[in-house]
């Protein structure tokens, strides 16, 4: 069974019409609203959750102090677990970033964003933890 969990920007008018029965729209610090989605609430969601807003808020973190305006980004986080439900059978990571910049500047916010999170350095200590794709859109 795959655990997936995803949060990605959205606008103002996005999120009032946004109605995915998995998601949730919630306030972000840094990109004004955000959308978390899950198939399911259980503890391997969360876990895969708390690694796509770790990436998340990084992405956003490093390009404002970089000077980047992003205008999307999705963090896409998936996964599972053995048959006892104790161990992780390893965790890909999906990045999008689409803002300002050429794709080599954003491509290296993504890197950057997922090589420092500290929940991908805590899951690593037990399990793969990959970055599996970054895509990029330049406007």
């Amino acid at each position: 069974m795959a655990y997936q969990a995803e949060i990605r920007t959205v606008s103002n008018a996005t999120a009032a019409e946004s109605a995915e029965p998995n998601s949730l729209i919630v306030r972000h610090h840094r990109s004004g609203r955000a959308e978390l989605k899950v198939d399911e609430l259980s503890g391997g969601h969360l876990l895969h959750m708390a690694l796509a807003g770790c990436v998340f808020n990084n992405i956003h973190r490093i390009a404002q102090d970089r000077g980047i305006r992003v205008h999307d980004a999705s963090v896409a986080v998936d996964g599972g677990f053995n048959e006892e439900g104790n161990a992780s059978t390893g965790i890909s990571c999906r990045v999008m970033v689409a803002g300002e910049a050429a794709k080599e500047q954003l491509a290296a916010v993504a890197r950057e964003a997922f090589d420092n999170s500290s929940i991908a350095a805590i899951l690593r200590q037990t399990t793969t933890v990959d970055l599996a794709e970054i895509t990029l859109r330049e406007l």
